[in-house]
């Protein structure tokens, strides 16, 4: 068989050979961009808000930073049973609105002059729980709306819009901020939402692997079903592991890394900007190379490939003396966004290709939930080890925990893990 131009088929260019993504991916792909590109505006716009407006200090923006936090790990198996009892695209339109109405409240209040800390805190608390739902949502959705084959190629390229907004909000953020105030800022991501939601409106096909027929049984055995699922698999569980260890020592690390080039390093706050900058171009590019690098050596491999690189790259921390502790950290978190969403892409992927429709949901938040809860844990970690041992020291001690992260990976044969096999649950223990 020839192409148009005359040339056989088996030999034209493999571009050639890609179908476009869905209509509804598409749509899926532009709600996500555009929401992610406004959470980024509001993730640093209401602290601004808090402390420009309303004087608060540390402790205020930091029970601020916690509000968000929080709902992961208190709703987040909720999230994932819900997803599949319901339909997925709903519960993700209905976070939208109501994560727009939560939003605007902002602005209404300032206003009004009536805006005060509590409600900022009952705002990144309303917020977060409301992502939570939509986060856990959108990858059980994924599946109904691509081909098998094309899921790598999927998550790659929502993991670049991600990426990218990570790397273009804040300075958005701080152009709106500069230009109308952090309050009416925050009006940004309200009008993201809505536009969101209207893109998710648009998907033609209503999949109903997120609808269970029987959806009045015990949320909370049915909760339990996902975590025994995750629990069963050695691949699953593994993956769940590292993510934890990796998540743990490296959020740690970022969180002294700041002060360490400040104090330590004696570098000044554009300077510190501009380290973080430039590692966070390495995210970018794993986004865009994760799908290659899945189709080149498999997703198992891809996993353990991806997570030993982000792991071994937080040395590059720790290792050089402090004057040098700048380049060390851009070298390192750009080797280490690389690795880690090749990791983030690869086993996002495998676990839609290998768990039931009805129990993705579930999966989803059980494997996150080790994640959820170790963000928390690396805040106090770092203040704890920060005064014990020094900054330098604590470093050293994320930068040697994070290692541990590949021995699940080895141990739980990632490396034989075969995505093409047909499967009709969560890749059994070998």
């Amino acid at each position: 068989m020839t192409t148009s131009d005359g040339r056989d088929s088996a030999t034209a260019p493999r571009r050639q050979r890609l179908p476009k993504l869905s209509h509804d991916f598409r749509q899926l792909w532009s709600a996500s961009a555009i929401s992610q590109l406004g959470t980024q505006v509001s993730e640093l716009a209401i602290p601004l808000a808090a402390i420009i407006a309303l004087h608060a200090g540390p402790a205020g923006v930091g029970a601020l930073a916690a509000m968000g936090y929080l709902p992961a790990a208190v709703f987040g198996l909720y999230a994932g049973a819900w997803a599949d009892r319901l339909s997925r695209r709903r519960i993700m339109i209905a976070a939208d609105i109501a994560r727009l109405a939560v939003l605007a409240t902002v602005p209404v209040a300032f206003a009004l002059g009536v805006l005060t800390i509590g409600q900022l805190y009952a705002v990144a608390f309303g917020v977060g729980t409301l992502s939570v739902f939509f986060d856990t949502a959108s990858p059980a959705l994924l599946p109904a709306l691509v081909a098998r084959d094309d899921l790598a190629r999927a998550n790659s390229r929502l993991q670049i819009s991600e990426q990218g907004a990570a790397v273009l909000g804040p300075g958005l953020a701080g152009w709106l901020v500069g230009s109308i105030g952090a309050p009416l800022a925050v009006a940004a991501d309200a009008v993201s939402y809505l536009a969101s939601a209207v893109f998710l409106g648009r998907i033609r096909s209503e999949p109903s692997s997120g609808q269970r027929a029987d959806s009045h049984g015990r949320i909370h055995a049915e909760i339990g079903e996902g975590v025994r699922e995750v629990a069963a698999s050695k691949q699953l569980r593994s993956i769940a592991i590292a993510a934890a260890i990796i998540n743990l020592f490296g959020r740690m690390m970022v969180v002294l890394v700041p002060l360490y080039l400040i104090r330590d390093g004696h570098y000044r706050a554009f300077a510190v900007g501009l380290v973080f900058a430039v590692g966070s171009v390495g995210f970018l590019i794993g986004a865009a190379v994760a799908d290659r690098i899945v189709s080149r050596i498999g997703l198992g491999p891809a996993i353990l490939a991806g997570g030993t690189v982000a792991a071994v790259a937080l040395l590059l921390i720790a290792a050089p003396p402090a004057r040098l502790a700048g380049l060390g950290t851009a070298v390192a978190m750009f080797f280490y966004g690389v690795g880690a969403l090749i990791f983030t892409v690869s086993n996002a992927t495998l676990r839609q290709t290998v768990t039931p429709p009805d129990l993705l949901g579930r999966v989803t938040s059980s494997m996150r939930m080790l994640t959820w809860t170790a963000q928390p844990i690396a805040g106090v970690l770092a203040a704890w080890l920060g005064t014990r041992v020094g900054l330098h020291g604590a470093l050293w001690i994320g930068a040697l925990g994070a290692l541990l992260a590949p021995i699940p990976l080895v141990t739980g044969n990632l490396a034989r893990a075969d995505p093409s096999r047909p499967t009709q649950g969560p890749a059994s223990p070998a």
